[in-house]
């Protein structure tokens, strides 16, 4: 990689309403860094992986 090149920083946010289906965000985020891993310029790109999760029926106040 060139000393020149920037690293750039995948973020991914996701929010999962009570009304909807369950996501399956483990397997979302695993196959983007799969097709990163594939990627020609894999090298300037970091994909961050940042979990907020609360248990379902929990109250938010």
């Amino acid at each position: 990689m060139n000393n020149n090149t920037r690293i750039k920083t995948i973020l991914i946010l996701a929010a999962n309403p009570t009304s909807t289906s369950r996501l399956r965000l483990d397997e979302e985020v695993r196959e983007i860094d799969e097709g990163l891993r594939r990627a020609n310029k894999r090298e300037e790109f970091k994909l961050e992986q940042k979990w907020a999760v609360r248990r379902r029926g929990a109250a938010c106040r």
